[in-house]
């Protein structure tokens, strides 16, 4: 096999862990814990996170994460569950906060 042919061969894209986000990645980072009981089992992730992030652009990545639709959960932190619309900042955070993904036939009204 040629070095060439080593390279012909397809490979699996890697998701990005960081969070895609329309805002300037401008802020304090802040590594998190999100823990998800949706489905079998209990899962927990670790994620360095931008406080300028929207809640939307961080419940993306952890769909992907989790192999979630962001659609069927909402986060929760301090028993607060977080519109999609705010920033991170907006919650008080603080490194190593376990954040919950909580279905979104359990979570409260807006």
């Amino acid at each position: 096999m040629s070095f060439e042919e080593d390279f012909d061969n397809e490979y699996e894209t890697v998701k990005s862990k960081t969070p895609a986000s329309k805002t300037p990645s401008t802020g304090k980072k802040s590594t998190l814990y999100f823990m998800s009981t949706i489905g079998p089992g209990e899962k927990k992730e670790k994620l360095t996170v931008n406080e300028a992030n929207q809640v939307s652009d961080v419940k993306r990545t952890l769909g992907n994460l989790f192999g979630l639709d962001p659609d069927e959960f909402h986060l929760s932190s301090g028993g607060v569950t977080m519109d999609e619309a705010d920033q991170l900042s907006d919650y008080n955070l603080h490194n190593g906060d376990d954040i919950l993904l909580i279905p979104s036939s359990t979570a409260g009204i807006f």
